[in-house]
């Protein structure tokens, strides 16, 4: 609100109020004027000034004080640094390397889980068998036996196998462990099938003293089969011809090459050979099985078993009537089972399994076939009238490689 002059007063124009006062000059100073109400801008005498309110008090700023000055780095100090940085990083990657080549090139350790708590003193030790049959089960399976042999508290061994079966000799050896395992560690040695144990599979649980194959096992498929392709007829559309050559007086030395028309002479020598390996597997599983078998009529076979043994795949049931399994039950049966004829009271079950190597872990594979000057300058590829193909060495390798397999192939 504008302050209003006191009575009697006129009006005042309120922005003389607040204007500059003149300059000192021969009417008086500014004060002299204001007492007498002369002088531009100011009220006339007797005007009531309100007193003005003081200006607002400003705070002081805050006060930082400045940052330290930057410590000065010597030369001889940043090539410190600079090689101790070096030197723990090439000590890094020393280690990260020898890490990943311990892993690469050697196998994978064993774990142990228990399965059922019990006394340490009473342990069922359980070994599973999965996959192909080949070298590494052999080499795995050596390991895992040698140190049960040593370890006094295994008083039972469980062998819980799923795998269609796999390399002839891969199959006997480790049935041939097993049984040396068994006339060393003088302990129960028990079977539990899963969903498949075919040909190899079976052929290494003839080793057992008891199987148990569960309701969906697929058994049996004793034989012997020998993976064979023959290309001849696409090498002789594409151009391709065998310039193999063999020693004199060796007729059957390239027997059964992809590259050529199949004959007869070969054919028989060949099932010779498969013949061999299916006697074995019969001795293998009469010795195993002994008195136990029983042939689909039901009759005991006197020697032959190959009512039995004619490479088919059987269902728990059948292998159960024809004597090739003891009992349908699972693996907590064939736990059971072990542990009373090891006459324990308190059985402590553990299962074995392999670690992956550090490789595998990562889903890194080694498998790098070795390059080659021709097919480094083809980009990787072989030309074939004027196509190009792509040709894997291992691949071509593993075809032409002859190989007796005691596998099922109902896939």
């Amino acid at each position: 609100m504008i302050p209003q002059p006191p009575p009697g007063q006129g009006p005042v124009d309120p922005r003389g109020a607040f204007g500059q006062p003149p300059a000192p000059g021969p009417q008086g100073c500014p004060a002299q004027q204001q007492q007498m109400g002369q002088g531009p801008g100011l009220p006339p005498s007797g005007y009531y000034m309100p007193p003005m309110a003081p200006p607002p008090m400003m705070m002081p700023p805050p006060f930082y004080p400045p940052p330290p000055p930057a410590p000065r780095r010597s030369f001889g100090g940043a090539i410190l640094t600079t090689l101790a940085t070096t030197i723990f990083g090439l000590s890094l990657a020393m280690n990260v390397y020898l890490l990943l080549f311990s892993g690469a090139m050697s196998a994978g350790g064993t774990k142990q889980d228990a399965v059922q708590a019990g006394d340490p003193d009473q342990q069922i030790a359980v070994y599973p068998l999965r996959g192909i049959i080949g070298p590494e089960q052999v080499a795995l399976f050596e390991k895992y036996l040698s140190a049960a042999e040593k370890d006094a508290n295994i008083k039972a061994v469980v062998l819980d196998i799923d795998t269609p079966g796999g390399d002839v000799t891969a199959s006997d050896e480790l049935y041939d462990r097993i049984k040396r395992f068994k006339e060393t560690k003088k302990v129960p040695v028990v079977v539990t099938m899963g969903g498949l144990a075919t040909s190899g599979g079976y052929y290494i649980a003839c080793a057992a003293d008891y199987v148990y194959a569960q309701q969906t096992t697929i058994t049996g498929n004793i034989g012997v089969i020998w993976p064979r392709y023959n290309v001849s007829e696409l090498a002789q559309k594409w151009g391709v011809k065998e310039t193999t050559i063999a020693s004199d007086k060796t007729p059957f030395k390239n027997a059964g090459s992809m590259f050529q028309p199949e004959a007869e002479q070969d054919v028989q020598y060949l099932k010779g050979l498969i013949n061999f390996a299916y006697d074995r597997f019969t001795v293998v599983v009469k010795e195993g099985r002994g008195s136990r078998l029983k042939n689909p009529d039901g009759s005991t076979p006197r020697g032959d078993i190959s009512q039995i043994a004619n490479g088919k795949a059987y269902t728990s049931a059948e292998a159960l009537a024809l004597g090739l399994v003891d009992k349908i039950g699972y693996a907590t049966d064939a736990y059971a089972y072990a542990a009373n004829k090891a006459g324990l009271t308190k059985p402590h079950v553990v299962r074995y399994t392999r670690l992956p190597t550090l490789f595998e872990a990562f889903g890194a594979t080694s498998n790098v076939a070795p390059p080659s000057a021709e097919s480094a300058a083809n980009g990787g590829k072989v030309t074939v009238n004027g196509v190009n193909v792509n040709v894997d060495r291992n691949l071509i390798q593993e075809l032409a490689t002859p190989r007796m397999m005691y596998l099922w192939r109902g896939e």
